[in-house]
């Protein structure tokens, strides 16, 4: 149920881990000069990252570690970056997919224009090297995670996520920047200027660590949301996840749903109510995407101030049980032994995971303490206790949370109960945008009516 539209890695193969997004750039032109003046390779400069004492390499070492091999990928040379795999990323990545996988992100991209300067973070136990590229069509972030011992443990090209979301101010509306939580997590609150005290839609994202557009772009599904719902005078906050604007505060991954998205959700209701009391908005609701869609519920019980909940593309499913529908879907689309035994690696700790027994286990990069903070949600049981207005939109056509198999679940938890509605959208996916890759203006609707609805 990972979220990744405008976010989704284009060549990713990660081994314990989860990489679910000026001064010092260099430029890049055609193949054999994609740089400027780099005169050694990657795996001689990991000899000079290694040598000596034995001791980890430093950021810096690493840094120019990851650019080498980034130049040394644009060149068409992928062995140096194959060498220095891990023995766990070796079992998953093979040189032919690596380059297949290229070959995909400069279909995608077109040229590499400019190569910007790398920053360093801490993740899961892992140094990890971001490094942002500038594209002919498409921008990417380079990823490379690094063990203790200098070995490459993840790569991936991403597409960045913006960090800096400025306001904005239109006919139709205005939006402000606020803070949300003791962490102080970046905000914004749309205002409709063609409605007075209206009611306010909290934005839940799906998971993985996202910021408050949930992508990059206009066309970011929250960004198109908020827009979107205060066109139909419907006020909207929304905020970056905690993991997004803080990443070492994950740790090792072993957290709980509580850390990652609840305790700042309940922050958020806060700051809503608090908007109520000014009579600045009229009442709130909480409007989840995927994951976000599954904790809706256990927001509202949390929160008796939340008048109702919408939820896009969720499920009460139990997560681990979703993925394996997913993984194996993977499988059975995989071609070639190597790539479907990294499918079956990940269905491996997902057998462990759904046994629940191993305080240990992980899978694709949460850890035990995860899982089960979600399992003891018990979401189908939660929703049955609600006596609010829900509203649950579903694509027939996502294939990551399951028309046929999530879907109904709702209504089965939810029979007899009143105030619930159910639609289901012919050909929309997880992400409910058209071709054009705009959201569909007809959810936009239905969930305006809905919350209208509401409030009479």
């Amino acid at each position: 149920m990972a979220d990744m539209r405008k976010l989704k890695s284009v060549l990713a193969v990660i081994a314990a881990m989860s990489l679910l997004a000026g001064c010092g750039e260099k430029k890049t032109s055609e193949k054999n000069d994609t740089t400027e003046a780099v005169t050694t390779t990657a795996a001689e400069t990991t000899e000079t990252a290694t040598e000596g004492s034995g001791s980890a390499a430093s950021e810096e070492e690493l840094i120019e570690l990851s650019r080498k091999i980034l130049d040394d990928i644009a060149n068409d040379n992928f062995k140096t970056a194959c060498d220095l795999f891990s023995k766990d990323l070796k079992d998953q990545l093979t040189e032919e997919m690596l380059i297949e996988g290229w070959q995909n992100i400069k279909d995608e991209g077109g040229k590499i224009l400019n190569v910007k300067e790398s920053r360093v973070e801490s993740e899961q136990g892992m140094t990890v090297v971001i490094t942002p590229i500038d594209f002919e069509k498409t921008d990417f972030d380079f990823l490379l995670a690094f063990n203790s011992e200098g070995g490459i443990d993840g790569i991936m090209f991403m597409y960045p996520q913006d960090n800096e979301i400025e306001p904005q101010v239109t006919a139709t509306f205005a939006e402000t920047i606020v803070t949300v939580g003791e962490h102080e997590l970046n905000g914004m609150l749309t205002m409709p200027k063609n409605a007075e005290k209206p009611p306010l839609v909290i934005l839940i994202q799906g998971s993985g660590q996202h910021n408050m557009n949930e992508g990059i772009g206009e066309l970011a599904t929250f960004n198109e949301l908020a827009h979107g719902l205060a066109e139909r005078g419907i006020a909207t906050l929304r905020y970056n996840k905690r993991f997004f604007q803080i990443p070492e505060l994950q740790g090792d991954g072993n957290y709980t749903i509580q850390d990652e998205v609840l305790d700042d959700a309940d922050a958020a209701v806060k700051l809503a109510k608090s908007y109520v009391d000014e009579g600045k908005v009229s009442s709130i609701y909480v409007m989840g995407h995927s994951l976000g869609g599954c904790l809706a519920p256990t927001i509202a019980q949390k929160n008796s101030d939340v008048k109702g909940i919408i939820s896009l593309a969720g499920t009460p499913r139990d997560l681990v049980e979703v993925i394996i529908d997913q993984l194996t879907a993977q499988k059975e689309e995989a071609s070639g032994d190597a790539a479907k035994n990294s499918v079956q690696k990940s269905l491996d700790d997902a057998a462990v995971m759904k046994e629940g027994n191993d305080e240990s286990a992980f899978l694709l990069g949460w850890g035990y303490k995860y899982y089960n903070s979600l399992r003891e949600l018990k979401v189908g049981e939660t929703v049955k206790s609600l006596d609010i207005p829900m509203l649950f939109l579903q694509g027939d056509a996502d294939i990551q949370v399951y028309p046929d198999k999530d879907f109904p679940l709702w209504k089965e938890y939810l029979d007899g109960k009143a105030n619930c509605t159910f639609k289901l959208y012919e050909g929309l996916g997880h992400f409910f945008d058209d071709e054009d890759g705009h959201f569909n203006k007809q959810v936009m609707d239905d969930t305006a009516e809905f919350i209208k609805n509401s409030e009479k």
